[in-house]
Parts: C-alpha cells; sequence; structure tokens
C-alpha cells in the first residue's frame, strides 16, 4: 500500500485513543508523530498530498471529530479544511427562526472535505458543518490550502474539480427535495448515508432523519414503515438497517443514480479509490 509520510500534531487529550486505535504511532519530544497515513483514507488528500511540497505535510492535524461538534458554525468563515477519514458531517442551513429549523443541503463523508467555501475566499459562509456520526479526520489551515492553490496548478484544478462536483450534487438535491415524493427522497438519503459511513447499519433516529429532510417526524415514521413494509430496511429505536440494498436503490427517485454518477465522473485521486463506496445506484 503507498503511504504519505506526514508529522501529525495530536491533543494529548486524545493520544491515548488514538494510539490505542493504531493510528497514530509513538510521539517524539516535541509531541509530534512521525507515522505514516495510509492511501486510501481520502482521496483528495492523498491527490493534494501527492502534488503538494513534502515540507507542506507539516501543516497537517490529526484531530477526533465528535458527535454534535460544530465545525464550522454559520456566518463565520472555515479557518480549517478537514478531510475525514470516517463518520458523516451534514451541512446544514436555517430556513427560518425556530430551533429545528436547520435543514441539512449536504452529506460529507471520507472521500469529501469540509471547508469548500474557504478554497473560494475567506468571506463568511451561510451554512453550519456539524458532526453526525464520530471519526478521525486531518485538517489543515484554511489559509494554507489557498496558497497551495495559488502555487501549485495541480492542487487548485483537483480541489475546484471537487467544489463543481458539490455545486453538482447541490444542484440535483434542490430539484429532488422540490420534485419527489418523501418516500424516495428517504430512500435516496438513507443510500447517501449508506455510502459516506460505508455500513448497513445507520445510527440515526425519526428526529434526526426528519430535520435533515425538513419534514414533520410523523411523516418520517410513516415512510419507513411503508420501506420496511417492502422488507427493504428494519427500522428499530436509533436506528436504521438496509436489508435489500439493490432494492432500496430501485426504490430511490433517480436523483440517487445521478448524484453517484456525477460522483464517479469527477475522479479525486486512483480511480479505484473514488469508486468505492459509491452506490451503483440504478434510476427508477
Amino acid at each position: 500500500m503507498n503511504e504519505n509520510p506526514i508529522r501529525v500534531r495530536v491533543p494529548e487529550s486524545s493520544a491515548a485513543f488514538l494510539n490505542g486505535t493504531g493510528l497514530v504511532g509513538a510521539m517524539d519530544s516535541q509531541g509530534l508523530s512521525t507515522s505514516r497515513v495510509p492511501a486510501g483514507c481520502n482521496p483528495l488528500l492523498d491527490g493534494l498530498l501527492s502534488e503538494a511540497p513534502a515540507a507542506w505535510s507539516d501543516e497537517l492535524e490529526l484531530v477526533t471529530l465528535t458527535p454534535g461538534e460544530t465545525l464550522t458554525p454559520a456566518g463565520a468563515s472555515p479557518t480549517h479544511i478537514v478531510f475525514p477519514m470516517g463518520g458523516l458531517i451534514s451541512l446544514l442551513v436555517r430556513s427560518g427562526p425556530a430551533a429545528n429549523a436547520e435543514v441539512e443541503v449536504a452529506m460529507v463523508g471520507r472521500h469529501d472535505l469540509v471547508g469548500a467555501a474557504a478554497l473560494l475566499g475567506a468571506e463568511p459562509s451561510a451554512h453550519r458543518a456539524v458532526v453526525q456520526v464520530g471519526g478521525s479526520a486531518y485538517r489543515a489551515p484554511a489559509a494554507s490550502v489557498r496558497r497551495l492553490i495559488e502555487t501549485v496548478p495541480a492542487i487548485r484544478s483537483l480541489l475546484l474539480r471537487y467544489v463543481r462536483m458539490s455545486l453538482e450534487e447541490a444542484y440535483q438535491l434542490a430539484a429532488c427535495n422540490s420534485r419527489h415524493s418523501l418516500e424516495k427522497r428517504l430512500c435516496r438519503w438513507l443510500l447517501q448515508a449508506h455510502q459516506r459511513l460505508e455500513s448497513d447499519t445507520l445510527p440515526f433516529t425519526h428526529d434526526h432523519i426528519a430535520q435533515m429532510l425538513g419534514v414533520r417526524r410523523a411523516s418520517v415514521t410513516v415512510a419507513l414503515h411503508i420501506i420496511e413494509g417492502e422488507r427493504l430496511i428494519r427500522s428499530t429505536r436509533g436506528r436504521v438497517d438496509l436489508l435489500d440494498r439493490a432494492r432500496l436503490q430501485m426504490a430511490a427517485c433517480e436523483c440517487c443514480g445521478a448524484i453517484a454518477h456525477n460522483r464517479r465522473s469527477f475522479s479525486f485521486g486512483p480511480a479505484e479509490a473514488a469508486d468505492r463506496g459509491a452506490p451503483a445506484c440504478v434510476p427508477c
């Protein structure tokens, strides 16, 4: 397996946990790890490291993403670009004054990054990035990544292609939310979460799914029961298990296939890394 050498700054409170998972090696006298990060943890980071000057890897910091943590508040410019190696982050936009008026506009997993707005400048972002499922990630100062974009054309091309892919996905989701039934949108959302988490078990409550889709909890409960009745999923307290992903893809709206095709069209590293985990959704 190819490896990218980096030096990783780890907070003392996280060092024991991370050493226990084998992600971080022994610490040197400066509190830096001299371990190596296997390629494939995040294809975008792989592509960036392959083009960046070797010394730039010192900018990377290994962090733990905690459920409920806000990575970027609304109205602020992202201070860091975050490259998840697992877990799931939601980008939320407020649609009203109520406490639960935030709606999910994008999901971020280990094939993505958080802080794309900062790649285009230091202006405040309208969305909030919140960790839904915890994991590990690498992050680098946004200003440092912007300097790479200005000086390394290959990195500028890589990251701007990712921004374009994200915009195309946002356009598709806007059309989906305005035209398709809740049942089909729910199937699409479950498949997207499955792709990001790479797991058939999704740790979400009905309340959480309802907030992400911007609908009433009771409506989500009814829709889940309908899908469960087709034996596509099993919904229990605090989790949804995917039982038949192929049939769930058929039950989803055609946006599922369009989004998957869009992601496969933008390769951000070795083809096998970019395609791994992307659901081969079939238009219904």
